[in-house]
């Protein structure tokens, strides 16, 4: 505002001076400014695919833990059978049920895991 006042008052060389301060910004190179948005453009859209591929990622992370969790109860199913029939080998059962047992020792106690 100080300046626009000096162009309107003044002799004749210091308007002309001033409209040259005044100018100098208009005139300054814009290259830092687009490459900062164009750089905060990338990263933005490197965040989005980030973002996606994590989103994929703990998808198909549930979908195994739910395969796992099945074929875990699956195999509990069988062992649980194959005990109440009759003429088993019962240190081959010993040996399944402790490996079940193992199994659920790395699952959590709120999803069907026991403590270690």
């Amino acid at each position: 505002e100080e300046l626009k006042k000096k162009t309107e008052t003044g002799g004749v060389v210091s308007p002309g001076r001033v409209k040259s301060e005044l100018a100098q910004p208009l005139g300054e190179d814009p290259l830092p400014l687009r490459r900062a948005k164009i750089t905060a453009e990338a990263a933005v859209k490197k965040a989005e695919r980030t973002r996606l591929a994590a989103e994929a990622a703990k998808e198909a992370a549930a979908q195994a833990l739910k395969d796992a969790q099945d074929k875990l109860a699956e195999a509990q199913a069988y062992l649980d059978e194959v005990k109440s029939r009759g003429g088993s080998a019962q240190g081959s059962l010993w040996w399944i049920d402790r490996e079940l047992f193992e199994a659920r020792k790395y699952k959590p106690m709120a999803k069907g895991g026991v403590a270690r």
